[in-house]
């Protein structure tokens, strides 16, 4: 059964040509109108890169669609993903795991959730991913429109082809698993793995055990748990790894979360987060902006954090921040388009 009526659909396809629209027009337009007001003056830092595009109608009809169009796609009352799951709640059940154990889920309805997690609509997902049974569904719709020129689920294919460059890992935790969108990529490149994702939202848990239970994936788990306080034995993975993660947590937390990382990995074992950095005066104007827009607070926090200090403060080996190609060609200084600045963070414990 469809989950959109035809005027839903059709509402959630203008969101998403509209995006495409930004990224691909918008954006590099925008960017010419930059280069042309600084050529010859290089700025110094992001408040001076913003300051030669703030008063042009085109940059705030840039920010516009952005902050409202998101908004629209998640929760206009007639045509958002919200308005559409929440009428279909028999087929909204069909698609979920039950919320109780089995071999593909534990979910932990006491785990009390932490404040900045349960307090802020993230990405203006409405009650961020706790509120309501459809809210895995929700995000996994929506995830599909969030990376222009990309194939669906393109980065999280690539990095498990990156993660087999680096070895054959036979333990491996997924933090911040979502509703599976990195584990299974995982979990299909390492056959001979045991995969274990978490998570805090039980809504997305639910969906990955369904999807995972629907795809016959026998190596894969999912458990609700918090990726600062993870309820496993000491060096229990060759591999730790997340996805779009530390970007979402406070600087403070982050800090538990690479200490986690690095207790929870056997000797010589791998960590890899795949993130946002964005450091370059033009750059960081825009993904600190956008960090405004689409109410990811901590943002701005993790880009300006020291993280090689945090990994090193956690234990691990100096860590290698390299830029990370969401498809091919992503990361060519000529690339034209609107792009997150996704950057990869890797280290190991010292065998």
């Amino acid at each position: 059964m469809s989950t959109m009526d035809r005027s839903t659909t059709a509402f959630q396809e203008l969101i998403g040509t509209m995006r495409q629209h930004w990224a691909n027009q918008l954006y590099p337009a925008l960017h010419q109108r930059y280069e042309q007001a600084t050529q010859g003056q290089p700025p110094a830092d992001s408040a001076q890169a913003g300051q030669a595009v703030e008063d042009l109608p085109l940059y705030h009809w840039f920010c516009f669609i952005e902050r409202h169009y998101q908004r629209m796609k998640y929760s206009d009352p007639r045509w958002g993903l919200a308005a559409a799951l929440s009428a279909r709640p028999d087929w909204v059940a069909e698609q979920l795991h039950p919320a109780q154990d089995s071999a593909y889920l534990r979910l932990r309805p006491e785990l009390p959730l932490p404040d900045y997690y349960s307090a802020i609509d993230i990405h203006q997902h409405p009650g961020n991913l706790v509120g309501a049974d459809y809210d895995g569904l929700m995000y996994r719709a929506s995830a599909t429109s969030i990376h222009p020129n990309t194939r669906r689920f393109e980065a999280h294919e690539r990095m498990a082809q990156w993660l087999q460059s680096q070895g054959n890992f036979l333990s491996v935790l997924d933090m911040g698993c979502g509703f599976g969108k990195c584990g299974f990529p995982i979990a299909r490149h390492f056959e001979q793995a045991q995969v274990l994702g978490i998570d805090l939202s039980a809504p997305c848990l639910r969906l990955a055990a369904r999807t995972a239970e629907q795809e016959g994936l026998r190596n894969i788990r999912f458990e609700q748990a918090d990726a600062a306080q993870v309820p496993c034995e000491d060096a229990s993975f060759d591999l730790v790894t997340s996805t779009q993660l530390l970007h979402e947590l406070p600087v403070e937390v982050i800090a538990r979360v690479l200490a986690e990382s690095y207790r929870l990995l056997k000797p010589g074992g791998l960590v890899a987060h795949l993130d946002f950095r964005a450091h370059q005066p033009w750059p960081q104007f825009l993904i600190e902006g956008h960090s405004v827009r689409n109410n990811e607070g901590y943002l701005p926090g993790f880009n300006r954090m020291d993280i090689a200090a945090a990994y090193l403060a956690a234990g691990f080996e100096p860590v290698r921040i390299e830029p990370f190609a969401e498809t091919e060609g992503a990361t060519r200084a000529d690339w034209p388009y609107w792009r997150f600045p996704w950057t990869l963070f890797w280290s190991r414990k010292p065998a």
